[in-house]
């Protein structure tokens, strides 16, 4: 009864977005990015690998199509967008769910200097784009949950 309670307010619509979100990440990282990352060894040591082999032999080819932004900077904006939508189930506070944006933003631009990484702006844009983007959501699913 209270699960079904849970998905008839705007968190199930919420949640949705959350695993799609995830999920298209995922499938950029698995399909299309170098099978030197980390994860392809989880997937060796699971037993994935047969799996994630056939989708790549099937998919990989399609790469040399896909804009490079699209390939590095939108996996990580996809987590932002996740991560913000998840939160907005538990904090209704803005600035609360803008915290999660803000911190992305600024781990970003402090891989200008002082931390690991590669500044990329498209990595900006994408988190600023997804960010709006939930916002605009969770304010459609608040407004929705009161008609």
């Amino acid at each position: 009864m209270k699960v079904n309670k849970f998905l008839k307010t705007g968190n199930g619509e919420k949640i949705i977005h959350v695993f799609l979100s995830i999920f298209a990440g995922s499938m950029i990282y698995i399909l299309f990015r170098e099978k030197n990352l980390l994860m392809f060894k989880w997937f060796k040591f699971l037993k994935l690998d047969f799996i994630i082999n056939f989708l790549r032999d099937n998919f990989y080819k399609y790469r040399i199509y896909i804009p490079k932004s699209v390939l590095f900077s939108l996996p990580d904006a996809l987590w932002v967008y996740s991560f913000t939508m998840f939160l907005s189930i538990y904090f209704k506070n803005r600035i609360m769910l803008s915290s999660i944006f803000a911190g992305s933003i600024i781990t970003e631009i402090l891989q200008l200097w002082f931390v690991t990484g590669t500044f990329d702006i498209y990595d900006v844009i994408y988190m600023f784009v997804l960010y709006l983007i939930a916002m605009y959501f969770i304010k459609k699913i608040e407004v929705e949950e009161k008609i």
